[in-house]
């Protein structure tokens, strides 16, 4: 079968700590606290400090950003006592969303001139150009501020190291963070693929020919490798976001993908060398938010990566391959331009509140993969959020 491919979609790295213009302000009646809009995101702060304005430049600390505790500007005046999580060893605070009575409020946000550090790192003439440079950058390393991930059980199983390099390692924008291209003019024209959002890990499971370029990449396999990671011609490998997993008792992340079947019926379809990616769904994962039988994990994919091409294949063409195969896909919704389905983010937040998910409860929210293969975003639903605390 040969296989169409289309060009690699952009790596976007999550700017969680930014530089942004407050666009309004809403004000919450009978209330101390009052609405900040920052493109598609609201944050409730209080009225008494500071004062922000529409037009202000502000530091926008994005949800699921985890603040280190030993930076006090922020951790004294707006985060609870007795709030530290540890992350990675690390104590701090992740940054979650909060409904404020009828207002859910995404992020924190702090006058520019309480982060000297951020604000003289562009030192330009002009006005117009240093705040261009400024809204373009990440500033989450200068600060310390990681991403928070679900600590997985990945984390304590053998592993060969890091994902192999040569696999795209998936993870998709907000559309808060995307929103004037999506709405834009070309934007609005684009078709679509819908498909649900799961609440699960990333997991991936890989085929390499022995005598690729690539497999030079790949460190060495332990003594006594069980067969299921090579045979004659080819490595096999699952991986979760961060760890290559050798085969062992109790790995979970083998134990699905075997049950699962999906690396036979690829290889037995004649595929080479490639990477499905999808999620790891179950009673452990993420606290169950799907409601899933004790006991009970699957693998569901949405994607698959041609190692040789650096390239995925078509959305939709992979998904008839899934039905063809009888391989579960991420359940898809629906077909459609932005013209049809959606006139702004309000309404696009909307829709992704309306309706459960096809595995009971609340649904999380939609993912969107353009045809021609060159964007996606997630929409998480609000309600989803509240309800979860996440």
């Amino acid at each position: 079968m040969e296989v169409a491919v289309l060009p690699p979609p952009p790596v976007l790295k999550r700017k969680l700590v930014s530089v942004r213009e407050i666009s309004s302000i809403g004000k919450i009646p009978r209330s101390t606290q009052v609405v900040v809009y920052i493109d598609g995101w609201s944050v409730v702060v209080p009225k008494r400090r500071p004062t922000h304005q529409a037009g202000d430049l502000v530091v926008y600390f994005e949800i699921d950003s985890f603040l280190p505790k030993s930076d006090s500007r922020f951790w004294e005046l707006f985060l609870e006592p007795g709030a530290t999580e540890v992350f990675r060893g690390n104590h701090g605070y992740r940054v979650k969303s909060k409904r404020h009575g009828a207002h859910l409020s995404q992020g924190l946000i702090f006058p520019l001139d309480d982060f000297p550090e951020i604000r003289d790192h562009v030192r330009v003439a002009g006005t117009d150009v240093a705040t261009a440079q400024l809204l373009g950058k990440s500033f989450a390393g200068l600060l310390g501020v990681e991403k928070w991930e679900f600590t997985e059980s990945a984390a304590s199983l053998p592993s060969l190291g890091r994902p192999p390099s040569f696999i795209y390692l998936p993870g998709w924008e907000r559309i808060q963070n995307m929103e004037r291209s999506i709405f834009s003019i070309a934007g609005r024209k684009k078709v679509w693929q819908i498909s649900e959002k799961l609440d699960g890990v990333t997991m991936m499971v890989y085929k390499l020919a022995k005598d690729s370029g690539w497999a030079s990449c790949l460190p060495a396999l332990p003594a006594g490798y069980p067969p299921s990671m090579q045979d004659e011609k080819n490595r096999y490998g699952i991986c979760s976001r961060r760890e290559d997993l050798i085969d062992r008792d109790g790995n979970l992340y083998w134990d699905v993908a075997k049950k699962s079947g999906v690396l036979g019926k690829l290889c037995n379809f004649g595929l080479a060398n490639f990477a499905v990616q999808g999620e790891l769904c179950g009673s452990s994962i993420e606290g169950n938010t799907m409601n899933y039988p004790e006991g009970k994990h699957e693998f569901i994919v949405f994607g698959m990566w041609n190692i040789d091409t650096g390239r995925y294949m078509p959305p939709k063409e992979f998904a008839g391959l899934c039905s063809k195969l009888g391989i579960k896909h991420t359940p898809i919704l629906g077909h459609s331009s932005m013209d049809r389905f959606a006139r702004n983010v309000s309404e696009l937040l909307s829709k992704a509140e309306d309706g459960t998910s096809e595995f009971g409860g609340v649904r999380e929210g939609f993912v969107f993969k353009s045809l021609d293969g060159t964007k996606q975003f997630k929409v998480i639903s609000n309600k989803w959020l509240s309800l979860t605390g996440k």
